[in-house]
């Protein structure tokens, strides 16, 4: 019973894991895809992903794009007006996130600036 139980646990956990991966790679395609369509190259429209999505796509953004003061990239995340009880999640949630990895980050109504590295942050 028990070699069963445990064959089925991992199987769910693999599905699971495929499910999330899936939907970031979507998620991806999205940012994207509306970046492409954008004339503004300096900004990322997060709307639509969920806040581990937004991490994961803005933090692989940043890595390969140059970002400073001079020519910041600007992150629309929304002002949660769609989240439950009209507050958001996803600008906190991702401001915490990159300001915890070194990133300069300032709010705005409607999302984030990162205007590069913080001079202290040796990555």
């Amino acid at each position: 019973g028990g070699e069963v139980a445990l064959y089925y646990a991992q199987r769910a956990r693999k599905v699971t894991e495929k499910a999330r991966e899936d939907a970031l790679d979507e998620a991806r395609g999205l940012v994207e895809a509306k970046r492409y369509a954008s004339n503004d190259k300096r900004s990322i429209d997060l709307h639509g992903t969920s806040v581990q999505e937004a991490i994961v796509i803005t933090s692989e953004i940043l890595e390969r794009e140059d970002c400073s003061p001079a020519s910041p990239l600007r992150l629309i995340t929304g002002r949660g007006t769609h989240s439950a009880g009209g507050v958001g999640v996803l600008k906190p949630a991702v401001h915490r996130a990159l300001v915890n990895k070194g990133w300069d980050v300032r709010m705005w109504d409607g999302g984030l600036v990162v205007r590069g590295r913080e001079r202290w942050h040796v990555p």
